[in-house]
């Protein structure tokens, strides 16, 4: 960094300091970062972050909110705390919103669609007019009176039909599956069990749906009676549930009478208690089974052994769908067709042996 710039840290920097480095008029700085609806073009726009980050400048943001009824807030409302992939997703949104001078309120629907409602009229009545949602609603219609009420909306996961005036951010999870699965069938393996949470997700019916394309497209025999799926889902007081699915399923599983070289978990959270469990019960992975996951939360390579899996990477969906949600509220501009879709890549660990 260079001398002069590092002078105007040491003192609390200003909107004219912002203007100096990036080069503009501080009447573009202030439009850029006021959230009205002015013309400030998107390469103007990226020089005046990247001067707020140098001399870091800290906007009044309460000053602005009284000033122009704007809250500079994003409401993020995921299902809930404890699976590791949505607190990557959160720790991505709230980086990058950080640099654009936006703050998050962050908040769980405990897996509720009527809570997930509530907590969205909540957010309008706050005048928090950026949503970023993994929904479990059935509907679209509280997002679009959302929507209505002037408010940007942006989608990581639902169980209703896209819409076009939503940013639809989503990894591809019939892709997601597919990957899991062909890794699974090129080590050798036919008789492949999937573990899975309910199906009253599409992101989960979307997964088995991968799987099965990848299964035909080896020919190899694959029904429902090798889908286990967990017949409950809810909050735990204490305990990950995920993880305790894992334990139960695997139980069920290994009483059946068809015998599977591999188990596929939904995510890593469920793979990580089929393993422990296995542990338990004095099963190898995976000399005895193997076991692939899907998510790639930081607590698959910690395990032992470490989990071969499926990388979704949240941290960066995060962070490029909060940009396009401040875009969009920054320019007051429709989001009719934005979509943002990140492919999984396979990760290669221990858990998954070769047979042949």
């Amino acid at each position: 960094m260079e001398e002069n710039e590092s002078n105007v840290k040491r003192e609390k920097s200003t909107i004219v300091d912002v203007a100096r480095v990036a080069g503009t008029s501080v009447a573009t700085v202030s439009r850029a970062l006021s959230g009205g609806n002015y013309p400030v073009s998107m390469a103007t726009r990226k020089k005046i972050q990247l001067a707020v980050e140098t001399v870091g400048y800290t906007p009044n943001l309460l000053g602005k909110m009284l000033k122009t009824k704007f809250n500079p807030t994003i409401g993020i409302v995921i299902p809930s705390y404890q699976n590791p992939f949505y607190i990557q997703l959160i720790h991505g949104i709230s980086q990058k919103a950080a640099t654009l001078g936006y703050t998050i309120s962050t908040f769980s629907s405990q897996r509720n669609a009527l809570m997930e409602r509530n907590l969205i009229k909540q957010l309008l009545q706050k005048r928090i007019m950026g949503l970023m949602i993994a929904s479990v609603d059935d509907s679209a219609t509280s997002l679009t009176q959302f929507i209505s009420n002037g408010g940007r909306v942006c989608v990581f996961e639902s169980n209703f039909k896209d819409q076009n005036t939503f940013i639809v951010a989503k990894t591809d999870m019939i892709e997601s599956g597919r990957v899991a699965m062909k890794h699974l069938i090129s080590m050798g393996h036919e008789n492949i069990a999937i573990i899975t949470t309910p199906l009253s997700k599409q992101s989960r019916s979307s997964t088995i749906k991968g799987c099965r394309l990848a299964m035909d497209e080896y020919h190899h025999e694959f029904t429902d009676e090798d889908i286990i799926i967990a017949p409950y889902e809810y909050e735990f007081e204490d305990g990950l549930y995920e993880f305790e699915v894992g334990q139960d399923l695997v139980r069920i599983l290994l009483d059946r009478k068809k015998k599977y070289t591999a188990i596929l978990a939904v995510n890593d959270l469920i793979a990580c208690g089929i393993i422990n469990e296995l542990k338990k019960m004095n099963i190898r992975v995976p000399e005895d089974i193997s076991v692939i996951g899907l998510d790639d939360i930081p607590l698959s390579s910690m395990i032992t052994p470490a989990l071969t899996t499926v990388h979704m990477p949240s941290y960066n969906l995060g962070q490029k769908a909060c940009q396009l949600m401040v875009d969009a509220m920054v320019n007051q501009e429709e989001t009719y067709g934005v979509a943002l879709s990140i492919r999984p890549e396979l990760v290669i660990r221990d858990s998954v042996m070769r047979l042949k």
